[in-house]
């Protein structure tokens, strides 16, 4: 009933990501200061695959325990079969509720004895007999560590439920009693996933206006910065303690291929987690593996290559978005990946007069995709397509990494030139203005 695998100091995560030290320091600040001034009942952390999320998540919680808070979590993972669903969520933050605070046991003994099958039944229902209740009567008390304190209840990875009825379920169960005077600042949520069009569409309902505040992981926390800093500290703990640090150069790496590393990442610190990792092998040279990352794919074959791992999750993630219609997910991503479009360049880009879609078709488009790329997001306007990660343009370029979604330059090249040709051209009798936007080389 519970899942073990799913508390955030399970022994399935023996080395749970967190973040770098010194790395993150503003998106944690803006957290911590969520908690001490309680503005909103639930707080959104998003971003898209490999910005950090569940290290960031563990990180706030070993905050939160510093500060003497108390915590429940529940760790989400898609190819995890016993937490990769809704129905454990409750019966797993329950028990956590049960070793924080003694004074609940009694209660929530009696609640699971007058009904055994509770757990057999809604979500909504076990929530509310089990979470809400207890906590709201243990909050009226004065002797109490929850009338004095505040209880955190972090849901990680939101998106890597398999269900998303049950995510869109999840959302409306905890909005439901942010307005519970009873229960009052005794209980926060932080929920972390993906942008994906379900769970944002409840997030910027009316509703939620009011109640919860987003945290999107976008370059307003200036992520390359954290990632030059992990990857130097990384490749100095490589050469001072590597089996074959002899045989690594004294000026390694050169600063131009750090900032390749930071380039390629994009953001993403999946992508230099994975890339550390692969260097640091003690069966291998680290400057001959770092060799092979920045250079062409080993002829050995897909599974000797650097990004075996990344490949995965973005086949995983592009799986997932891409069931509406591959195509079109495949032609958007394309413009980018060929540089048809120049991302450095400050113009404004109508990507659905592009592609020849209209408002609803791109925002759904736009808003799938939002699981692999940077979104630009304004307010009371459509989202826009910002940035498309590096690794991710490599990854779709290799037939061999990305199988079904490979993007072929010949193919797509021709379908663009009629794009941008109708795009270009102005309507009858408008004036001409033709920017030489898009290097078809």
């Amino acid at each position: 009933m519970v899942a073990p695998n799913a508390l955030h100091d399970s022994e399935a995560n023996y080395e749970p990501p967190k973040c770098h030290p010194n790395t993150r320091v503003a998106v944690l600040g803006k957290m911590m200061n969520w908690v001490e001034t309680k503005d909103h009942f639930i707080m959104w952390l998003n971003g898209s695959v490999g910005t950090g999320k569940t290290a960031i998540a563990h990180s706030f919680i070993d905050s939160c325990l510093r500060n003497n808070l108390m915590i429940a979590s529940f760790f989400f993972e898609r190819s995890d079969s016993s937490r990769n669903h809704a129905n454990p969520l409750i019966a797993t933050l329950v028990y956590q509720i049960y070793r924080s605070l003694p004074e609940v046991q009694n209660e929530i003994e009696s609640i699971i004895g007058a009904d055994p099958f509770l757990f057999k039944r809604s979500l909504e229902l076990q929530f509310t007999e089990l979470i809400i209740k207890p906590l709201r009567r243990l909050r009226s008390s004065a002797m109490s560590r929850l009338s004095q304190g505040l209880f955190v209840i972090v849901i990680d990875g939101l998106n890597e439920c398999i269900s998303r009825e049950a995510q869109q379920l999840v959302l409306r169960m905890v909005s439901g009693h942010s307005e519970d005077k009873k229960l009052g600042i005794a209980i926060l949520f932080l929920i972390t996933s993906h942008p994906e069009r379900d769970i944002r569409l409840i997030f910027d309902s009316p509703k939620m206006e009011n109640i919860a505040t987003q945290l999107y992981l976008d370059d307003t926390f200036k992520p390359d910065e954290d990632i030059r800093l992990f990857l130097k500290d990384r490749f100095e703990e490589i050469r001072m303690t590597h089996p074959f640090r002899q045989f690594i150069p004294e000026l390694w790496p050169t600063p131009a291929v750090m900032d390749s590393l930071v380039e390629k990442a994009s953001g993403q610190f999946i992508y230099a987690a994975v890339v550390v990792k692969y260097i640091q092998s003690i069966r291998h040279v680290p400057n001959h593996r770092l060799e092979s990352v920045l250079g062409p794919r080993p002829a050995q074959g897909v599974q000797s290559s650097p990004f075996t791992e990344l490949d995965a999750l973005y086949t995983a993630v592009l799986s997932a978005t891409a069931d509406s219609d591959t195509e079109k997910t495949l032609y958007a991503l394309s413009i980018y990946a060929l540089n048809v479009i120049n991302q450095n360049a400050n113009i404004p880009f109508d990507i659905s007069e592009f592609m020849s879609l209209d408002e609803v078709d791109t925002s759904h488009l736009l808003s799938e995709l939002g699981a692999v790329v940077q979104l630009e997001r304004i307010p009371n306007h459509p989202d826009t397509l910002k940035k498309v990660p590096g690794s991710l343009q490599d990854f779709l370029l290799d037939p061999a990494r990305s199988r079904d979604f490979f993007i072929d330059p010949d193919t797509y090249y021709k379908k663009h030139v009629a794009s941008i040709l109708g795009y270009l051209t102005p309507p009858m009798g408008a004036p001409s203005s033709c920017i030489p936007l898009f290097p078809l080389t």
